[in-house]
């Protein structure tokens, strides 16, 4: 199966965009082009709810369409990094600028200081303006033009299409465009599908529900209940796709893959039907979701989450995952517990949101700060306690970064030959907590 790919990105950059595609199986590209970053939003809006994962051509489009993303949606983005600097700095070597002082946006500060220490040129003498989400084009050309005025710079570097424009009839030096290389695009494009295949597979994993009336009814009424509730989970249309079945212990057995159960259940966070039971029939309910390697598992994991469930005085749900981890309780009037970790709805999405993270990502790593007990973690051991491959692992890892819910607090070197690895420490329940 293929994967339907949203590539976010100018038209002036297309070409190598596809170059870089050009050596990508199983993909459909999905070209989501724009003339200028006004009209990114209204490209990318019904797009990017017909493909599997999006790719932007760099951190702008990504925060303009920021809101639009499917929840869950795998997202990648060409970021400028050292080699593309290097690249514009060979390109005004070439036209025979002096390599300082410049005027460069959109990289980050550090690379720049780095490339100038090393080629031996002064402190500042590359003039950065980091990219930050709320830029507008009117700031960037200013700096531009400012840095010219009062450093002399010979050139502008700019990571922007719509600025390149602007500095070409604003600036009377030359500006060079920076655009990721091929290789870099092809890579973080390859990561990207590989989450988007990833979740397909994950989605497709065995999942169970098992729903048990709790009502001590008589032997003829409990037959007539279990009767007018299994007709009830038939004609719901959420579980058209599954396979439904009553049970001699008054409960009804739901049995799906796990993207269809998370779905009706809105990310493990409602149970489907509950109310309508109690309201139509007048029977009260406990619900345990499980998902597991095997069919078997994942119903053994249902039924062990029903008892929790049954536990709490039912009208609720539990899950519990392959790993043995709990999210409950679930259900309209409830506040979910997340991996054993309290929160608010809303909060998390909103936080997912910030981090460019997914909701049911973000409550893995609660659950997992809350199990370190404030210890630190390598983005490997992250990455494997999510199951994810290292490259996410270290993907996460930089989101979390950058949004604040993750900072590094030393390294750790397994081996004298090894590498040393960045130790992190999660700062998520504080962010879920604050008002």
């Amino acid at each position: 199966m293929r994967t339907r790919l949203g590539i976010v990105v100018p038209s002036q950059s297309a070409d190598v965009f596809g170059a870089a595609l050009a050596h990508l199986e199983g993909v459909e590209a999905r070209w989501i082009r724009y003339e200028d970053e006004a009209g990114i939003r209204a490209a990318a809006g019904q797009a990017l709810q017909e493909v599997d994962a999006a790719f932007f051509a760099g951190p702008m489009p990504l925060d303009k369409c920021r809101d639009l993303l499917p929840e869950g949606l795998p997202v990648g983005v060409a970021r400028l990094g050292p080699i593309d600097l290097s690249l514009a700095l060979l390109r005004a070597r070439e036209q025979g600028l002096p390599l300082a002082p410049a005027s460069v946006d959109t990289f980050e500060e550090q690379v720049a200081e780095e490339f100038a220490r090393e080629l031996g040129l002064p402190a500042r003498a590359m003039r950065v303006l980091a990219y930050d989400p709320g830029q507008d084009v009117e700031e960037i050309v200013a700096f531009h033009l400012e840095a010219r005025r009062r450093h002399g710079t010979h050139y502008a570097v700019t990571g922007r299409s719509r600025v390149y424009s602007r500095l070409m009839a604003e600036l009377d030096v030359p500006v060079l465009r920076s655009v990721p290389v091929a290789h870099s695009i092809r890579s973080a494009m390859n990561e990207v599908v590989l989450r988007a295949a990833s979740a397909r597979h994950s989605n497709l994993r065995f999942a169970a529900a098992v729903y048990r009336l709790l009502e001590e009814s008589g032997l003829y009424e409990a037959g007539v209940e279990r009767v007018n509730t299994l007709r009830m989970f038939f004609d719901a249309p959420e579980f058209a796709e599954a396979w439904v079945e009553a049970r001699g212990d008054q409960s009804v057995l739901v049995f799906a893959h796990m993207g269809l159960l998370e779905e009706i259940t809105r990310s493990w966070t409602a149970v489907p039907l509950v109310e309508e039971v109690r309201s139509r029939l007048g029977v009260r309910m406990a619900v345990g979701f499980g998902v597991g390697e095997s069919a078997r598992e994942s119903v053994r994991h249902a039924e062990m989450a029903v008892r929790r469930a049954m536990a709490e005085g039912g009208d609720t749900g539990f899950l519990m995952s392959e790993d043995g981890l709990v999210i409950g309780p679930m259900g309209e009037a409830e506040t979910p517990l997340r991996y054993a970790f309290k929160t608010d709805e809303e909060s998390l999405r909103e936080l997912s949101r910030r981090a460019g993270l997914g909701v049911a990502t973000l409550s893995r790593l609660a659950g997992l700060e809350r199990r370190l007990l404030g210890a630190a973690a390598s983005a490997e051991e992250i990455g494997q306690a999510l199951k994810v491959s290292a490259p996410s692992g270290r993907r996460i890892i930089r989101l979390l970064r950058e949004s604040g819910l993750a900072s590094p607090v030393g390294v750790a070197q397994e081996s004298k030959r090894g590498r040393p690895k960045t130790l992190y420490r999660l700062d998520i329940t504080s962010k879920l907590d604050a008002p």
